[in-house]
């Protein structure tokens, strides 16, 4: 069975010869001329299609060969932008169905193809408050266009951090613009994920704290520390493996000539 899209298996395209191309790339015959032609048909159900076509390659080439598109990068990208220039399609909910699809296919693209002067774009998308599967690809995005910049975006971070601040806001949500941090050490975002850390939502909260640990113990082991201690006595399991890691991480701090690791196993440290 053949790959058709991950956002518009539902939706059809009018245009009897985009349809024809569609359905030869959704049956794995299909080649660039069929991308091609539905990347530059101007129809938003067969550019999502095309953009969906094209994270699906890129995705599959962690398991070799090479990207069937990758010669279309360039214009793959301009057209993901200028995707997130336009109106949110489908405009609103209908028979259960997510409004902005169109600009969820561009952004997981974008989580490929993103570069530095593509954080202000995906900033503005993300301030929206978008549909859930707008915000899962626009934190992937803003997490490659993140790596990309040699300076923090100022704008994306200060988007992102009021999704994950925001206590009304939804799990996942939340979750999706942690993930854009996840590679960041800049003490800005530091101080957002402090603020974070001590959240009501203990899935939320957790997260944040793995973080930390990973990228700012050295600056926030007070906090960790203290939203820590409230695990106790008895932390989940996503929480027992986080204590772990702190544990692990306040050793490699510490230093290899004061770390129990380097003590003989069998004998006890006081």
């Amino acid at each position: 069975m053949g790959f058709d899209s991950y956002h518009w298996q539902e939706y059809s395209i009018p245009d009897p010869q985009l349809a024809e191309h569609r359905e030869k790339l959704a049956s794995g015959m299909g080649g660039p001329d069929d991308f091609l032609a539905l990347l530059h048909s101007g129809d938003p159900v067969a550019v999502g299609v095309a953009l969906d076509q094209y994270k699906q390659a890129e995705a599959l080439t962690r398991f070799g060969g090479s990207h069937p598109y990758g010669e279309q990068d360039s214009a793959v990208r301009e057209v993901a932008r200028r995707v997130l220039a336009e109106p949110p399609y489908p405009i609103d909910e209908e028979d259960g169905d997510e409004p902005g699809l169109n600009h969820a296919s561009a952004l997981l693209v974008l989580a490929h193809l993103a570069a530095a002067d593509d954080c202000d774009r995906i900033a503005g998308i993300v301030r929206t408050r978008p549909s859930p599967s707008v915000m899962n690809a626009a934190g992937q995005a803003a997490a490659r266009a993140l790596m990309a910049s040699e300076s923090l975006s100022e704008n994306l971070v200060e988007a992102l951090g009021a999704v994950l601040l925001d206590e009304s806001g939804g799990t996942r949500d939340r979750l999706d613009a942690l993930g854009a941090f996840r590679y960041v050490r800049d003490e800005r975002v530091g101080e957002i994920l402090e603020r974070a850390a001590h959240t009501r939502d203990e899935r939320v909260q957790a997260e944040v704290v793995a973080v930390l640990v990973n990228h700012f113990l050295a600056t926030r082991m007070n906090v960790v520390d203290e939203v820590t201690a409230s695990w106790e006595p008895n932390p989940s399991r996503i929480q027992e493996r986080i204590l772990r890691a702190l544990e692990e991480a306040k050793r490699h701090l510490a230093g290899p000539e004061d770390s129990p690791s380097q003590t003989d196993p069998g004998m006890e440290t006081t």
